[in-house]
């Protein structure tokens, strides 16, 4: 679930990054990325926050994400959301 949001976080924030306040979302997508609680997201969080997304999403742990991979990925943000 934590890697969903993770997503739904880099997404959002790539694709609101003009408007002028975060939404409750957002913030909450932030605070999940702020891995050590310091109020900021460093690159190694983010880094951190890729690998298990990365392993999240490898289902056969082959270090590849497949398109069926992929497909399962959507249809659970689907559902999510």
């Amino acid at each position: 679930m934590v890697w969903v949001k993770s997503v739904i976080f880099c997404l959002t924030v790539l694709s609101s990054i003009h408007a002028s306040e975060l939404s409750q979302d957002e913030i909450n997508y932030f605070n999940i990325m702020d891995l050590n609680n310091d109020g900021y997201v460093s690159s190694d969080e983010i880094n951190q926050s890729i690998n298990i997304i990365f392993q999240l999403i490898d289902t056969n742990y082959d270090k590849k994400i497949s398109l069926k991979e992929l497909e399962e990925l959507k249809e659970i943000v689907n559902i999510l959301k």
